[in-house]
């Protein structure tokens, strides 16, 4: 048969007749050895744990990009028919020195096996197995090399490392802020006001609050009740209520004979606050007779948000926008 084809056996002296034939111990053994040999793989111990050789990895995926097509046109036709040059999309890779970045993300360690699979791949100039269903003809890499960096998971790191403060919990922080409740207790609304951190805060709360509610026909300051309550040495703003007819209307327990509006005016800079209540068919001439109780010189009133002066005194709060209710500002002319 060799001689047929111009061949010669050149295999042991020993005729194929006297080669000893295997039995099916034999064949046994050989199968319970390869079955053996193959259950000790493991995906882990398979990859190195040593250090990536970057050096190769660039210059690997340079040539890797060369076989993918990086920088030539492929032509294609589109659903539309009409035929173009597209060229291939890369995919983002960033190396680190404690891992890799690819597409959108999330960031994947070394200590992973399948990433040091992945690493390994491409130090021996291969493309990477992971992506061989994805990208059966290969894929551009577009690389970027920050391997001197460690990537650090901004997700993982303290976004605010200062003290916190409790103001208040639950219910009896709203009935503090709504109804002036009196029996709510002065560490349910601030801790330690000696703290220095805590101060502002503190100050915060209290602006937060109402200037003033009106409590079985009494206007009651809420703002510097409750900062007596919580000992705050910090100024809340001063608030004094215009003597209005419907003040006094409310505090004798009468209804009022049309709707109320609450205007809120700020004097000396800010740092005082009128409550001046009003029917919505006042003019501003009625509204300007309580201010000037407490304001003496030239001045205009105006909103800041929209900037409007209002300086006709026949006009009514309901033709001018004041309600129900707003907040003006006193001006030095």
């Amino acid at each position: 048969f060799l001689a047929d084809y111009g061949m010669v056996w050149v295999g042991a002296s020993e005729s194929p007749d006297n080669i000893p034939e295997e039995t099916d111990e034999d064949l046994e053994g050989e199968e319970k050895k390869s079955v053996s040999v193959q259950s000790t793989w493991n995906q882990e111990e398979s990859v190195t744990d040593t250090a990536p050789d970057y050096n190769k990895i660039v210059h690997n995926v340079h040539e890797l990009n060369i076989l993918a097509g990086d920088g030539v046109g492929m032509v294609e036709r589109g659903p539309d028919g009409i035929t173009r040059v597209v060229q291939p999309d890369p995919i983002p890779l960033t190396l680190y020195s404690n891992g890799i970045y690819m597409f959108q993300g999330p960031f994947r360690p070394l200590s992973e096996p399948q990433t040091r699979q992945f690493v390994l791949d491409l130090e021996e100039g291969y493309f990477p197995s992971e992506l061989q269903k994805r990208y059966p003809n290969g894929m551009v890499i577009k690389l970027t090399d920050l391997r001197e960096k460690q990537y650090v998971d901004k997700r993982q790191q303290a976004s605010f490392a200062g003290k916190g403060n409790r103001l208040s919990e639950g219910a009896k922080e709203l009935a503090a802020i709504r109804g002036y409740s009196e029996d709510v207790d002065s560490e349910d609304v601030a801790t330690d006001t000696s703290d220095p951190i805590q101060k502002p805060s503190l100050e915060r709360f209290l602006n937060k609050l109402p200037p003033n509610v009106i409590r079985d026909g009494k206007i009651i300051d809420i703002r510097e009740s409750v900062s007596a309550m919580v000992g705050s040495t910090s100024t809340p703003t001063k608030v004094e209520v215009a003597e209005t007819a419907v003040v006094k209307q409310i505090q004798a327990g009468e209804g009022t004979s049309g709707p109320v509006a609450t205007l809120r005016v700020k004097l000396d800079g800010g740092t005082k606050t009128l409550i001046v209540k009003l029917q919505y068919t006042d003019t501003i001439g009625d509204l300007r007779e309580f201010i000037k109780k407490h304001k003496s010189g030239l001045y205009e009133i105006r909103t800041t948000f929209p900037n409007k002066i209002f300086s006709r005194l026949s006009e009514s709060l309901e033709e001018d926008g004041l309600v129900p209710s707003a907040t003006l500002h006193i001006r030095d002319l």
